[in-house]
């Protein structure tokens, strides 16, 4: 009796088990409807985001920092030298100065 009974148990599972593992047909789905809504709804949210992290910023040490002249480090009179250490005499900055 038990050993129907294993057979029987045996029998179901392995049925179950290939009518699981056959695949199913082909078919063409047509998504584009989905997609195309969806990627512009995900650049319109981005956009909005960056805006309203560009319109809420208060702190504008940024700006502040770009406007201070550093401070020239002890630069020799004569080569090459970059913009921060660049002072020009009528208060604008050049990129290179020698």
């Amino acid at each position: 009796m038990i050993r129907r009974l294993v057979v029987v148990v045996a029998l179901v599972m392995a049925i179950v088990t290939l009518v699981a593992l056959v695949p199913r047909r082909a078919a063409a789905v047509d998504d584009l409807a989905y997609i195309i809504p969806a990627a512009v709804g995900g650049v319109v949210v981005i956009v909005l985001v960056v805006a309203i992290l560009v319109a809420n910023r208060d702190d504008e040490s940024e700006f502040e920092l770009a406007a201070k002249r550093q401070p020239s480090p002890d630069a020799p009179a004569s080569g090459l030298r970059f913009a921060p250490n660049c002072g020009l005499a009528n208060d604008s900055v050049a990129l290179i100065c020698w």
